[in-house]
């Protein structure tokens, strides 16, 4: 028996499909996309992946298709798996890779990819996949995109990025030259999507012992040649077969998985796919990406696989205009609702709307809620062949079974299960809120008045105020009830004529920051922050702070690319800005002409500014790693002089289209190239001293003497992580991190006046410690949730609410916490010495 998992379905915060193949004996493979929140969503539903062997990545490889990737990859590792094979139909897989070098790195796992050539076939013991690779417009493309030598540069340099053992000395992979070295150049935009056909390996017949001994065959090795397949010579010369002593063997229905990302591919999929025989074809999964249009185009297409021999052939379809948006994740929607029932104007209700195909849904007959939007992309009915129930919404909890069926004798027994139950607001209420008997928390207040309303810049007043959104407020890896960290804050400024122009800033985006935005807000919310977004801030490369950069540029870019006066400001340690580049020529070159960028080195509060190192020319590349192949001592690599040069013009550039008066980072306590900031915005066109101050501490230990007390100093608001209670000490300092108390006492010391505290480790996923805390200086402190939106002048209302907070999370304290005792996997020193165990 073999059962096909949804993990994700198209939803605001997991974009694309991923399917779990699971056989009987527990053996797992992973088909489809790996978006930002995937693994996230293998917590939420209690999936483990520890006999996970290989994964068949389909369509194209954009950011949005497979961001969720690098962090899948870091938390396998850590769970101890020693390899993991990626499949997929074209050589940019190991350029992709290679540019996570600078933030990427375990020993113990060997990673490989497998390019499967058009038509190749991968087997084990258990599967036989065929991958089908198709151009884009039929085009006369290519599946190879580097030369041989370019080849071997990118397979050195993954392998350099997951050794088998770790290095002896303390490690920095910027200045290793297996991994700081120029990548091929690209020419030209790799435009094939992979597809698969899954088929199994039959089941053999029983063996009929009485038929065997009958024809005379006597017990032992004879009859084990009969189990395997093979014809025997008895001692008179009489031939037994294995058909004459063996049942019929069973068979299992094939699977297809089809990505079309989008139109200009499909009339390439018809050419493709028009003689493929459909003979023993079960399921046909559909990954359909968002701009597809769902007409007669698309169906005529999908009518080329009504030929089974042997039974009806279902289809199931991924679609964002048909497949439901579900919450994906309920934890933190129940825990976003429990603290909007305490704050109600401090959290948004997470929205589930969407509009759907008007053509699909009343074609096929499938139910849909009272007053749902539809759109349609034709005046006709779609026409097509396949009757209603044979087509299917691709969705998480709708799983396939395959059992083995006898070719000739009966149909192919493939059972579908699972439907989407319908969310009620209401009854999450009064099942999950009613009972703890909040004051003031009525439906009326906590939901009903509040359907699709944003709390976020809403009112005369706050248009006027600083406001932020902590998008996400965990640690090292996304949990249940915690994403990893990302802050948004709106800074407003006044126009002598009274008009009023906002300045966000993110400081930090972890993994499906981007999604928890869409999740929080209506398409024309998001709209309006990414238009008022001006600046990206990263504090260090540990991959819970970043993987979420390059969805938030592409969705700023969507927004604002016909703006010729435009850009946004991305401040970021210099290996990131390498790889940004290295990125966006692979899936949209044009972004780069609207990005400035500054390295957070150029800001730092020192006279020494530290050079970054020069990469190594890809000519060159063989001949250095000769040079450096058995010696002790490793040749030190150059560096580039011209990086200890701050760039004045862009700064100063920078301070006047943001109306920043002063800007500095220090070095934070935590990784190598890792830094705090302190920003002083201006407020007011007409009252120059009007200014803002706000000092975010990214990753560190307590640094009283950089950041408290110099570039800090008398900050308006500090952004402060908190890690760790205040018991675990030692595990703070092994870790590089502070603890809620020494968070605090860093508030003090840099006399703050308003405190947010967040970053908290995900083995406290639902309420950090509250008390039992030192005293706080500051005017109004709080702690951070995630989707929290909090306006400044009221941060210190939260406190008012602390008594309820831990009677708030009784219930989630009774269940068993999966994310209970988890180390902080993402956010590991590469230094060897400083690495986590699983």
């Amino acid at each position: 028996m073999f059962t096909f998992l949804p993990v994700t379905h198209p939803t605001s915060d997991t974009k694309h499909p991923l399917l779990l193949l699971q056989s009987a004996h527990g053996d797992k493979y992973f088909f489809g996309k790996i978006s930002e929140g995937s693994q996230r969503s293998l917590t939420e539903n209690k999936i483990r992946i520890s006999k996970l062997k290989d994964i068949f990545l389909t369509g194209e490889l954009n950011w949005s298709d497979i961001g969720g990737l690098p962090g899948m990859i870091l938390t396998i590792a850590d769970q101890g798996k020693s390899d993991l094979v990626l499949h997929y139909g074209n050589d940019i897989l190991n350029y992709i890779v290679s540019t996570w070098r600078y933030f990427v790195f375990r020993f113990g796992i060997d990673l490989s990819d497998h390019i499967m050539k058009d038509k190749e076939v991968f087997k084990d013991n258990i599967i036989r996949v065929k991958s089908f690779n198709v151009l884009k417009n039929g085009g006369n493309g290519t599946d190879e995109f580097f030369n041989s030598f370019q080849k071997g540069v990118l397979s050195s340099i993954v392998s350099k990025m997951f050794p088998k053992h770790a290095p002896t000395d303390r490690y920095d992979p910027s200045s290793d030259p297996h991994l700081n070295v120029e990548l091929p150049d690209l020419d030209a935009k790799v435009e094939v999507a992979t597809n698969y056909e899954i088929s199994f390996n039959p089941v053999r017949g029983k063996f009929k012992l009485d038929e065997a001994v009958k024809l005379g065959v006597p017990r032992g090795p004879l009859f084990a040649k009969l189990t395997k397949g093979q014809a025997i010579t008895l001692d008179d010369g009489t031939v037994v077969t294995p058909e004459q002593v063996l049942e019929k063997e069973r068979h299992f229905a094939k699977v297809l998985i089809l990505d079309i990302p989008d139109d200009q591919y499909l009339s390439a999929f018809v050419e493709k796919f028009k003689e493929y025989d459909c003979a023993e074809l079960g399921v046909v999964y559909y990954f359909l990406g968002d701009s597809v249009t769902i007409n007669d185009d698309l169906f005529k297409f999908i009518d080329l696989f009504e030929k089974s021999n042997y039974g009806k052939v279902n289809h199931m379809i991924s679609h964002n205009k048909i497949s439901p948006n579900t919450i994906s994740f309920f934890g933190s929607a129940l825990t976003t609702l429990k603290l909007k029932a305490l704050q109600v104007n401090n959290y948004n209700l997470p929205r589930t709307d969407r509009v759907f195909s008007k053509d699909f849904y009343e074609t096929f007959n499938k139910p849909l809620a009272k007053g749902t939007s539809l759109c349609e992309s034709q005046e006709t009915p779609l026409r097509t062949v396949i009757e209603k129930d044979n087509i299917h919404i691709f969705a998480q909890n709708k799983t396939v079974t395959l059992e083995p069926f006898h070719r000739s004798e009966e149909s192919m027994k493939c059972e579908i299960n699972g439907s989407v139950p319908a969310l009620s607001w209401k009854q999450i209420f009064e099942d999950h809120i009613q009972p703890l008997g909040f004051p003031l928390a009525d439906i009326d207040t906590v939901i009903n008045d509040q359907l699709h309303v944003n709390n976020f810049n809403n009112t005369t007043e706050k248009k006027k105020h600083v406001e932020i959104i902590t998008l996400g407020t965990g640690s090292a890896l996304p949990s249940k009830y915690r994403n990893v960290v990302s802050t948004l804050v709106k800074l407003p400024y006044t126009y002598s004529n009274g008009d009023i122009v906002n300045r966000n800033i993110l400081l930090d985006a972890g993994e499906n920051t981007l999604g928890t935005m869409h999740r929080m807000f209506s398409q024309l919310a998001v709209k309006s922050i990414f238009q008022d977004l001006k600046m990206i801030y990263l504090s260090h490369l540990h991959a819970d702070h970043h993987l979420g950069i390059i969805s938030i540029l592409n969705e700023w870019y969507k927004y604002n690319k016909d703006d010729e006066m435009s850009f946004i400001y991305v401040v970021t340690p210099w290996q990131y800005n390498k790889f940004v580049n290295e990125w966006l020529v692979l899936e949209n070159k044009d972004i780069l002409d609207k990005i400035k960028y500054i390295s957070c080195e150029h800001f730092i509060n020192d006279s020494f500014v530290r050079m970054q190192t020069q990469s190594v020319p890809l000519k060159d590349f063989n001949e250095l790693i000769q040079e450096n192949s058995g010696q002790e001592e490793r040749k030190k690599l150059d560096l580039d002089t011209n990086s200890s040069y701050r760039d004045i013009n862009l700064i100063n550039q920078m301070y006047e289209d943001l109306s920043i008066s002063y800007f500095q980072t220090c070095r934070a306590i935590h990784c190598d190239w890792a830094y705090s900031n302190s920003i002083t915005f201006q407020m007011n066109e007409s009252n120059k001293h009007d200014t803002f101050k706000v000092s975010y501490s990214g990753d560190t230990r307590p640094n009283i003497k950089e950041f408290s007390s110099a570039i800090g100093y008398n900050s308006d608001l500090l952004i402060h992580e908190a890690t760790l209670e205040n018991q675990l000490m030692e595990d703070a300092i092994k870790k590089r991190h502070c603890t809620i108390n020494e968070a605090i006492g860093v508030s003090n010391e840099m006399n703050a006046r308003k405190l947010i505290l967040t970053h908290f480790s995900q083995r406290y996923p639902k309420l950090p410690q509250l008390d039992n805390n030192i005293d706080v200086k500051a005017k109004e402190f709080c702690f951070a949730f995630d989707s929290m939106i909090v306006d400044y002048e009221k941060i210190g209302e939260q406190q008012t609410v602390f008594p309820l907070l831990n009677k708030a999370f009784a219930e989630e304290k009774e269940q068993e916490d999966e994310s209970a005792g988890s180390e902080d996997v993402e956010d590991v020193d590469i230094t060897p010495k400083k690495q986590k165990k699983s």
